[in-house]
């Protein structure tokens, strides 16, 4: 059985939106750059019919209060697992596809009231795709 990377990726106040900007970013769109390990503001996206790395299967809010510093991760881990299936048409467990996301820092969860959590997916081998995981049952 796999299990999801706890990928502790944060994002960053970023003043202004712009159509890649994290705080913008819609499901289904895609880009071609790891992101593993980084604090990101912007993500170049690329047309999802061309060659890209990852896909936005999910954007999903944190319950309000305090910021969860000790499980965010899994808090975060727990929105993207859950909306996994519904995207792909595959169990996570039985897919090809590996589960990164973005969540929010203490900073943005304090000064912008940020909750959001982005969701999305790579091929376990790490090779480049073209088109979409949606409904594809892998």
């Amino acid at each position: 059985m796999k299990k999801i990377c706890a990928l502790l990726i944060v994002l960053l106040f970023a003043s202004g939106c712009s159509q890649n900007n994290v705080f913008a970013l819609k499901v289904g769109q895609c880009f071609d750059r790891s992101v593993i390990g980084e604090e990101v503001s912007n993500i170049d996206l690329v047309d999802c019919d061309e060659r890209h790395l990852n896909e936005i299967y999910a954007v999903a809010e944190l319950p309000d209060g305090d910021f969860p510093l000790v499980f965010i991760a899994e808090d975060s881990a727990e929105l993207c697992y859950n909306a996994f299936e519904p995207f792909v048409g595959e169990a996570y467990e039985y897919s090809i596809y590996e589960v990164g996301f973005l969540h929010p820092t203490k900073e943005t969860w304090d000064k912008v009231d940020d909750r959001e959590v982005v969701c999305y997916l790579y091929d376990m081998t790490g090779q480049m795709k073209t088109g979409t995981a949606a409904n594809s049952g892998l």
